[in-house]
């Protein structure tokens, strides 16, 4: 499933939904935005992503 995702592709992927931060380490982005998964915790919803040079915390939840 995770490769269909494109996250094992490179680890890019696009965002389905926006999403503004809600925190100081979290990584908001735009719907069709391509981020860049960086770390994937197990066990964990949020995973560590980069977009346009900034890093933080994504909803693993909104990309596809």
């Amino acid at each position: 499933v995770e490769e269909a995702m494109g996250v094992e592709n490179s680890g890019v992927v696009y965002a389905l939904w926006g999403y503004p931060a809600q925190a100081p380490d979290e990584l908001g982005f735009k719907e069709g935005d391509m981020v860049t998964i960086l770390q994937k915790p197990e066990g964990v919803d949020w995973w560590w992503a980069s977009l346009c040079g900034r890093e933080g915390f994504v909803p693993n939840n909104y990309f596809g």
